[in-house]
């Protein structure tokens, strides 16, 4: 899977051959790796990421954000495209959101306050490493959730390319507050939040609207790229 990914990207961005002098780190292309990483080194940083003395070069004047999926964390989830786009000249940053500090669970909270968490962590990069703009790699709700940081909180101005490995575009009715309470030991509360579902309307909104829709849930992968009305 996680080879699939790695190459998925490496065509997006055209990867050239490494250039000469520049760090070379080991790519496994086995998600054990990101597991035992997480494991021994919670919360640390993927392999070539998060230099923050890295200049981007002209072959590729753009760092790479590396946003993480639904449950996951930076460390588990880029062991491999990390260390693959660094080793091809790349500025590489990651980055955890949407969950409590050293929490290994990640990417549970609502998806305005993950744009935002995300929207200072780009700024963080351009004022680094001197670049304009950045180009986003997300997996899962990190493909989805940088919509709303490009379309409601001005990333328009900051990012160059968003690209989606499986994208939750489309969301689910699996979020609620109990689910979040199950997985980040909350206290459940009565009522509901706006919860993106298949075809919801903070999903149509998202693409279309020009004003935020609703505070939503976080919303989770769907199992097919199209529209679906499957409750998981």
């Amino acid at each position: 899977m996680l080879l699939a990914v790695a190459l998925a990207v490496a065509a997006s961005f055209a990867l050239s051959t490494a250039p000469a002098g520049a760090a070379t780190y080991p790519v496994p292309y086995n998600f054990g790796a990101g597991i035992l990483a997480a494991t021994l080194h919670p919360g640390s940083s993927p392999p070539g990421s998060n230099d923050w003395n890295c200049r981007p070069s002209a072959a590729h004047p753009y760092p790479v954000v590396l946003v993480h999926g639904t449950f996951g964390n930076m460390t588990d989830s880029w062991q491999a495209l990390s260390p693959l786009l660094a080793n091809n000249g790349y500025c590489v940053f990651a980055l955890d959101y949407g969950g409590s500090p050293g929490n290994q669970i990640q990417a549970t909270g609502d998806i305005p306050t993950s744009a935002t968490q995300l929207g200072a962590f780009v700024g963080r990069v351009l004022d680094a490493t001197g670049a304009t703009k950045v180009d986003v790699v997300g997996h899962s709700q990190g493909g989805m959730m940088p919509r709303w940081y490009i379309k409601f909180l001005g990333g328009d101005q900051t990012v160059h390319e968003l690209v989606g490995l499986a994208p939750s575009n489309h969301g689910t009715t699996l979020a609620s507050r109990r689910w979040r309470a199950l997985f980040r030991g909350d206290r459940p509360r009565s009522g509901g939040c706006a919860r993106p579902a298949s075809n919801s309307s903070w999903a149509r909104a998202s693409s279309r609207s020009s004003t935020p829709a609703a505070t939503p849930c976080p919303v989770r992968a769907t199992r097919s790229s199209r529209p679906s009305t499957t409750r998981w």
